[in-house]
C-alpha cells in the first residue's frame, strides 16, 4: 500500500489557503441504462425522438446500442449539484419513454434477444465515425458484452489547489501543465493499484441471464439467471467489460502514459484512444479524444470507468459513493509518488479480479512482493489513510467521515455490501422481478418530482419546467440571475434570452407594457369588437369610496390597475355593504396606486394559453375552496387541502396553499361564515371568489373538450394586441352557446405555464416543450 506524502501533508496543514481548496473540484457523470419492456426484454424502438439528434444533445445520448440510453452532466462545482443533475436526467428520460418501457438498473442486462437483433446506434449517415466505431465493436467484441451498463465518473481537482501546490513542489524547469500531468497520474497510479477496494463497496453486479457470458464462479441461482456466489462485479472481471487482453501501462510519468497507449496501438491491441478500456483515464476536454490531443494538451480531468448501477437507488449512484470516490482520489493525490513495482499491474489486475469474483468471501490483497495481506487489513489501512486527510482538512467533516463509517462497515461486514443486498432482494422476488420493481418504484419517484428540477427549487416552477424541456432537447442553459429566473438558452450559436419563463424577445416592450396596464388593455379589446366588462378606475381611495353608490346595487369586480396572479382581488356577485366595499378597496389600493371597480361577468373562468397564435392549453379555474364534513372547522379543512404534496407557496410547487388573509376572511364573512365556522356535509365554502391558481384555485385542464369558437376569441385577444406569448382569461357565459355573452377579463403577459403542465385534474400538457419548440424553430 502507498503511505501518505507526509512531507506534502505538512505544506497543507501550513497553508489553510490552499489546503480549503482540496476538497472542492470539478464532478460530472456520464450513466448508462438499458431500456426494457414492462416484461424485463431489450426494448428494441429507437432512441426517443423527444430528445432529438443524438449526436446534438450534449446531455442524452445512446452508448453502443440503440437501446442503451447515456445520461450526460455538465461539469459540475459540487458533488450535491452533480448528483442532482444526474437525478433531472433520470426523470427527465424516464417520464418520456412510451409503451410502458423503463430503465433498467443493473449494470448487467435484462433478457437479450439473439446477437444479431441488438439494434446499434443509428446516426445521421451509416459511415457515420460512431457508427462505424461500434459495429468495430461489435465484431471484435460482440454486441451482448457491449450491453453491460455503468457509470463514469468525471473529476478534477481545483485549479488553485494544483497551483498551490506546484509553487512549493514543482522540479526545475517543470511548467503547470508539467506538473498538472504528474499529478493526475500520480492518482491515476493510485487507483490503479487500490481499485480492488472500489469494486468491492461499489459492485453490485454478480448476477445475470444464463448464457449471458461464462464465469469461473458461476452457479445457477433461478431459472435462467446464474450468480457468482461470492461475486461482487461481472463488469470488472476479467469477464466484463475490457480489452481482449489485458492492457498494462506505464504510470510512472506522463510520457511513458501516453508512449505505451501508443505502443499498444501500434500492436493493433485496440485501434484507438477510444477501445482503451482501463478503469481510469486521463482526459482533456478537446472535442478530438485523440492520444495526439491528450498529448498535445494535457490532462484537464480524471475518468474513473468502474462504478456499477447501484440497483438500491433510484439513480444508479448515491451521494455516499460520490463522496467516497472523491476521497478516494484525494488519498491519491496525497500519496507518497513511488515508483510502482515490476509486476504491479500484474498484481493489481489479480487483486481486482479476486475481489470481482469472489469479493464477499473477502480474499487476501497480494502485495508488490507477492506476500499476502488479509483483506479487512489492507481495506481498513486505506480507509484509515482517507479518515486521516478527512480530520486534518476536511470543513464539511462529519458528513464525509460518516461516508468512510459507512465503507468501513461494509468491510467488517460483507452483507451490508450493495452487492450483497442486491443479491438479497433477488433471492427474495427473483432477477426480472426485483429490477422491474426498482425500476417502476424509480419512474414513481420522477413522476412524484416530475415539476421539480432538482437543485433548482428556489426558482419559479415555470422555470424549472422550461429548463427541464431545454435539457431534454439539448439546450444549453445559463442563469443569469436567479433571483430573477433570467436564463440563457443556447443551441449552437442560436441563443435565446428568457425570464420568468415565457417573457422573450418575441414580444415587444410596448405589448408587455399594454397588457400589463388593464386599462389600456380593455379599452384596445373594446375597440376591436372583443366585449369586457365596464368600469371606472381610481386613483384616489376617497374618489372610490365616494363612487359606492354607483356600484352598490351591482354585481362588481375590484382589482388593482396592473398586478397579476390574481392578488389584491375582490368579487361581489350579490349585495354588499359599505364596508365591504371599503375593506376591498384597502386591499386592492395596498397593491397598487391605481384601482378598477368594474361589473361582475356571470359564467366561469378559464385561462386559454396561446403561445403563437396557437391555443396550447385551456384550464378550468376553480376559486379556492373546502368541503364541509360537519366535524371540522373551516379552519381545519384549509389544513387539510394545504398537507397536499403538490401543494406549495411562491409558485415552486404546481398548486397554491389556500391562505388566510383578509381577501379569504372577507370571502367568508360574505357567505356567513368564519375560520371557526364548522361547514355541514358537503357544503362547498369557497375562500376566494377569483379562480387564480396563484391564490389556492383548482385546476382542471379541458383543452380537448373546449368550443373551437372561444380558442379563436383567444387568439384574436393576442392577435389586437399583437403578443406571442399570452394568458386569456376568459369568462364563458352559464349557456357557453351564447357567444355574444362571454367577455374576457384580463391579459397576461407573463403566464404561468405550471398549472397547464400539472393541473389539478386532467391532462398534462408539455408546455415547456412548446416554448422551447417555438424559440428554437
Amino acid at each position: 500500500m502507498l503511505a501518505l506524502d507526509h512531507k506534502l501533508i505538512h505544506f497543507l496543514e501550513k497553508r489553510p489557503k490552499i489546503s480549503r481548496e482540496l476538497f472542492s473540484g470539478h464532478f460530472g457523470l456520464e450513466k448508462e441504462n438499458l431500456r426494457v419492456t414492462p416484461d424485463g426484454k431489450l426494448a428494441l424502438t429507437p432512441h426517443p425522438a423527444a430528445f432529438g439528434a443524438k449526436e446534438d444533445n450534449p446531455y442524452i445520448k445512446t452508448d453502443f446500442s440503440e437501446s442503451q440510453v447515456e445520461m450526460i452532466t455538465p461539469v459540475c462545482n459540487s458533488i450535491d449539484e452533480v448528483f442532482d443533475f444526474v437525478k433531472n436526467l433520470q426523470n427527465i428520460v424516464s417520464l418520456e419513454l412510451e409503451n410502458g418501457e423503463l430503465l433498467w438498473p443493473n449494470s448487467n442486462p435484462a433478457l437479450l434477444p439473439a446477437e444479431e437483433d441488438i439494434p446499434i446506434a443509428v446516426y445521421r449517415t451509416p459511415d457515420h465515425p460512431n457508427r462505424l466505431y461500434r459495429e468495430h465493436l461489435a465484431r471484435e467484441y460482440g454486441k451482448k458484452i457491449q450491453l453491460l451498463s455503468g457509470i463514469h465518473y468525471n473529476f478534477s481537482f481545483s485549479e488553485k489547489l494544483l497551483a498551490g501546490l506546484y509553487e512549493e513542489y514543482h522540479v526545475e524547469q517543470e511548467t503547470i501543465a508539467d506538473f498538472r500531468n504528474r499529478m493526475y497520474v500520480k492518482t491515476a497510479k493510485y487507483f490503479m493499484k487500490n481499485r480492488w477496494l472500489l469494486v468491492y463497496l461499489t459492485g453490485a453486479g454478480s448476477i445475470y441471464p444464463t448464457g449471458y457470458t461464462a464465469t469461473p464462479a458461476e452457479k445457477p441461482l433461478d431459472d435462467g439467471v446464474m450468480w457468482m456466489e461470492n461475486g461482487i462485479s461481472l463488469r470488472n472481471s476479467p469477464f466484463g467489460y475490457k480489452n481482449k487482453t489485458p492492457l498494462h501501462i506505464d504510470y510512472n510519468s506522463f510520457d511513458s502514459y501516453i508512449e505505451t497507449i501508443r505502443q499498444h496501438i501500434t500492436e493493433g491491441k485496440i485501434n484507438s484512444m477510444r477501445e482503451f478500456y482501463n478503469p481510469i483515464r486521463l482526459k482533456n476536454s478537446h472535442t478530438d479524444q485523440s492520444l495526439d490531443s491528450l498529448a498535445e494538451n494535457g490532462v484537464e480531468y480524471l475518468e474513473i470507468r468502474s462504478l456499477d448501477l447501484d440497483p438500491l437507488e433510484p439513480n444508479g449512484i448515491s451521494k455516499e459513493t460520490l463522496r467516497f470516490v472523491h476521497v478516494f482520489l484525494i488519498a491519491g493525490l496525497l500519496s507518497a509518488d513511488t515508483e510502482l513495482c515490476h509486476n504491479s499491474q500484474t498484481i493489481s489486475d489479480h487483486n481486482e479480479e479476486q475481489i470481482a469474483l469472489y469479493g464477499l468471501s473477502q480474499p487476501p490483497i497480494t502485495e508488490c512482493d507477492e506476500s499476502e495481506k488479509p483483506f479487512v487489513e489492507a481495506a481498513l489501512a486505506e480507509l484509515d489513510k482517507m479518515q486521516q486527510l478527512i480530520e486534518t482538512f476536511a470543513h464539511d467533516r462529519e458528513l464525509l467521515l460518516k461516508t468512510i463509517r459507512q465503507q468501513k462497515e461494509r468491510i467488517l461486514d460483507p452483507q451490508k455490501t450493495i452487492a450483497w443486498q442486491t443479491v438479497e432482494r433477488v433471492k427474495q422476488m427473483g432477477y426480472l422481478d426485483y429490477h422491474l420493481e426498482a425500476a417502476r418504484l424509480a419512474l414513481a419517484d420522477s413522476d412524484a418530482t416530475a415539476y421539480q428540477f432538482a437543485g433548482y427549487e428556489d426558482m419559479e416552477l415555470s422555470t424549472q419546467i422550461l429548463i427541464q424541456s431545454a435539457v431534454k432537447r439539448g439546450i444549453q442553459f445559463e442563469i443569469l440571475d436567479r433571483s430573477e429566473n433570467f436564463l440563457r438558452l443556447k443551441d449552437g450559436t442560436h441563443v435565446e434570452y428568457v425570464k420568468q419563463a415565457t417573457k422573450t424577445a418575441r414580444d415587444q416592450y410596448v405589448t408587455v407594457l399594454l397588457m400589463e396596464n388593464k386599462v389600456v388593455t380593455k379599452q384596445v379589446l373594446a375597440e376591436n369588437g372583443i366585449r369586457v366588462p365596464f368600469g371606472e378606475s381610481f386613483t384616489d381611495q376617497a374618489a372610490a369610496l365616494e363612487a359606492y353608490p354607483d356600484f352598490r346595487d351591482k354585481a362588481i369586480v375590484v382589482k388593482p390597475k396592473s398586478t397579476n396572479y390574481g392578488l389584491g382581488i375582490s368579487i361581489f356577485k350579490a349585495s354588499f355593504s359599505e364596508k365591504d366595499y371599503h375593506e376591498a378597496l384597502d386591499i386592492a389600493f395596498s397593491y397598487d396606486q391605481a384601482v378598477i371597480v368594474e361589473e361582475f361577468i356571470p359564467g366561469e373562468e378559464y385561462r386559454f394559453l396561446v403561445i403563437d397564435d396557437k391555443v396550447e392549453a385551456v384550464m378550468r379555474r376553480i376559486p379556492a375552496n373546502v368541503v364541509g364534513d360537519g366535524i371540522h372547522t373551516v379552519a381545519e379543512l384549509v389544513a387539510q387541502k394545504n398537507s397536499d404534496p403538490l401543494r406549495g407557496t411562491d409558485h415552486l410547487k404546481p398548486l397554491e396553499q389556500i391562505q388566510s388573509g383578509p381577501e379569504e376572511t372577507l370571502m367568508l364573512s360574505v357567505q356567513g361564515l368564519n375560520f371557526e365556522s364548522i361547514p355541514a356535509p358537503d357544503q362547498i365554502v369557497y375562500l376566494r371568489e377569483n379562480s387564480n391558481i396563484s391564490t389556492g384555485g383548482d385546476s382542471i385542464d379541458v383543452t380537448a373538450e373546449m368550443d373551437e369558437h372561444y380558442k379563436q376569441l383567444a387568439i384574436q385577444c393576442t392577435q389586437v394586441v399583437g403578443a406571442k406569448f399570452c394568458g386569456v382569461d376568459i369568462i364563458l357565459p352559464p349557456d357557453p352557446t351564447a357567444y355574444e355573452q362571454a367577455a374576457i377579463i384580463e391579459l397576461n403577459f407573463n403566464p404561468a405555464v405550471h398549472m397547464h403542465c400539472f393541473p389539478y385534474q386532467g391532462e398534462r400538457k408539455k408546455i415547456g416543450d412548446r416554448i422551447i419548440d417555438y424559440l428554437f424553430k
